[in-house]
């Protein structure tokens, strides 16, 4: 007895080292014989023995020659908690198959019917929590079976037991009901084969995996829903608290699933799970910290971020969402991470700082040279949130390309690209160094005609800003505006109604008074007494 529990330790941790003693002769006599005991210990001692050497596909082959006959027995057995380990290794050597439609080691049903009888054990309130444990694992491992899925979200007392568990404290269930969980969002890892691949392999005859019918896009949105319903977030919160890595993946894919739906975002941060996430972002394997950073991008960027993220977690996530700008990510990742950026940075300027202080700026600005739209789109818009910040808008007044980069993307075919230049350039055109370099571009003269051009209002605001500033900044740079036809066009957007409201004229008068002032045109006061001179001579 002692020997088989040494080997049930074993084969839960250093699994190769507890499966090679389970291979030496005679032992899995000794298992058969302690199976076939009326004692009720040498029975679990030699059942959970079967479980846990059943854990690996390649490994089950054995198991399934001495072990399946045992589990068949005791189940019948009218001790309960030996009926519902029988029940789970059934459930485990049923699920060997893992997500492969075509593979079935029993009967058509038998899955279907196993899961039922494993919800029966979870639901009974009768039933001790060591039982319900069980039986929480029991339809863990089946639950990688389509009909299963949609059995058990269609449970809801099952569900709700589940959740109970999993807010019950007990580490014990933590693994098997995070897989679940995973199991039911669809959100492990899905190889997608190369249809060529799949004629080769038919042409010789191979296995090809097949997906389960009800694990389609629709299926698993439905689940997803159910699943919010009956509270899966106040359990993903329970959960969170492990410290194991693998764990923490599985969490943050589960959240990830969740939030990939707008509509559960806002309920997601209600029940506590954007807080959970920001230590999942922080701790845990490569895979796992991004997953989860994904999943709070995704919140950051639909979501009042004052409200999502209130305080200090707004400032934790700064460095989370920047590990995603990492090359190695996926362009939807690094777009995400930028737009959920863009929200925090225009809250306060600590955040602003952050932002600068882990090294995110660089990042950001490696994305605005990309060749893809949108994320060129996203990283501009994002820096035009920045700029307002003393310390970025310093960076760009020294020897460096950003201000001339800003401008030649007031051409920019995107207008909301267009307009996120335009933006930056108006809030950087107070510094004088910043209106000398917008000179740089041999098209800065049509780059600025277009702003003003532009039939958006927002764009031409910006456009009476950046020129404005320009003419204030010193003589030279004014004198360049005013000798083309930037002065003209100011004057004309200044009787522009639709732009009157929004101060453009208050500015524009700015500009022609510091113009005069330069002594590049004159006074508006000698412009008006020559004209009437004029007119007497007339």
């Amino acid at each position: 007895m002692e020997a088989l529990t040494a080997i049930s330790a074993l084969l839960q941790g250093p699994y190769d080292v507890g499966q090679e003693l389970l291979s030496k002769e005679g032992v899995m006599q000794v298992m058969v014989a302690m199976a076939a005991s009326p004692e009720p210990l040498h029975q679990r001692i030699a059942l959970e023995t079967i479980i846990h050497s059943a854990s690996k596909k390649d490994k089950c082959t054995g198991v399934l020659q001495a072990g399946v006959e045992i589990m068949k027995t005791l189940y019948e057995s009218k001790n309960d908690h030996i009926r519902v380990r029988a029940l789970v290794g059934l459930c485990k050597i049923g699920s060997s198959g893992g997500s492969d439609y075509s593979v079935k080691l029993f009967a058509d049903g038998s899955t279907v019917a196993l899961s039922k009888e494993a919800r029966r054990f979870l639901k009974s309130a009768k039933k001790d929590h060591d039982i319900k444990k069980w039986a929480a694992e029991g339809i863990a491992y089946l639950s990688l079976d389509g009909d299963v899925k949609e059995e058990l979200v269609d449970d809801s007392q099952a569900l709700k037991a589940v959740i109970q568990l999993a807010q019950s404290g007990d580490d014990t269930v933590l693994y098997p009901i995070i897989s679940m969980f995973v199991n039911l969002t669809n959100s492990y890892d899905t190889e997608k084969i190369d249809p060529e691949m799949i004629k080769l392999a038919e042409y010789a005859k191979q296995h090809i995996p097949q997906t389960h019918p009800k694990d389609d896009k629709e299926y698993v949105t439905k689940r997803v829903k159910k699943l919010l319903k009956e509270g899966i977030v106040t359990a993903l919160v329970a959960l969170s608290r492990t410290d194991s890595h693998s764990s923490r993946e599985l969490l943050s894919r589960v959240y990830l699933a969740i939030v990939e739906d707008e509509d559960h975002r806002g309920l997601v941060v209600q029940q506590g799970g954007a807080k959970a996430l920001l230590p999942l972002g922080i701790d845990g394997n490569e895979i796992g910290k991004a997953k989860a950073a994904h999943a709070l991008a995704k919140i950051a960027i639909t979501m009042n971020p004052e409200i999502a993220f209130p305080g200090q977690r707004s400032l934790e996530l700064v460095r989370i969402l920047i590990s995603l700008l990492h090359v190695e990510r996926s362009g939807l990742e690094n777009f995400e991470a930028l737009m959920a950026l863009t929200n925090l940075a225009g809250l306060n300027d600590s955040i602003r700082t952050r932002i600068i202080k882990e090294e995110g700026l660089s990042k950001i600005e490696h994305y605005m040279w990309e060749d893809h739209e949108m994320l060129r789109r996203a990283a501009t818009e994002c820096m035009c949130n920045i700029v307002v910040n003393e310390q970025a808008a310093d960076l760009h007044c020294l020897e460096n390309d950003r201000v001339k980069l800003l401008t030649i993307y007031l051409g920019e075919e995107d207008p909301a690209t267009a307009k996120a230049a335009a933006g930056a350039l108006a809030i950087l055109s107070h510094r004088e160094e910043v209106c000398t370099k917008i000179l740089t571009p041999k098209a800065w003269l049509e780059l600025l005609q277009s702003v003003c051009a532009s039939e958006d209002p927002d764009m031409r605001i910006r456009g009476v800003h950046i020129i404005a500033n320009m003419i204030d900044s010193n003589k030279e740079v004014a004198a360049a505006v005013v000798q083309t036809s930037l002065l003209e066009i100011l004057m004309a957007l200044a009787q522009d109604t639709k732009l009157q409201s929004m101060g453009i004229k208050e500015r524009v008068d700015f500009a022609l008074k510091r113009a005069a002032e330069w002594e590049l045109i004159k006074p508006k006061k000698d412009a008006d007494k020559e004209e009437q001179e004029l007119d007497e001579d007339d």
